[in-house]
């Protein structure tokens, strides 16, 4: 039996977008001090950074990063920015 969708492709893409204007990137990305701590434990700039973007894309839109899904570069320069990393080292 075919499944049905309940979203059409262009709800499901605004569902899913990252916002990209600084006071949603502030609210709903902002990290706490236990979310700093658990970023600290990983080893080196790149696994930093790296696990980072993770836990803003669980956070919301609640998917895991994938090769199929772009991460948009204002949410890359956000956590950059947040954990003082140069990106274009």
């Amino acid at each position: 039996m075919p499944q049905r969708s309940l979203l059409s492709a262009t709800d499901r893409e605004s569902l899913l977008a990252i916002p990209d204007d600084d006071a949603q990137l502030i609210r709903l990305y902002s990290f706490s001090e236990t979310d700093l701590a658990l970023i600290r434990q990983r080893r080196g700039d790149a696994n930093r950074f790296g696990f980072a973007v993770q836990l803003c894309l669980l956070r919301y839109p609640g998917v895991a990063l994938t090769p199929k899904r772009d991460v948009p570069d204002v949410l890359i320069r956000w956590v950059a920015t947040t954990l003082w990393l140069d990106i274009n080292a």
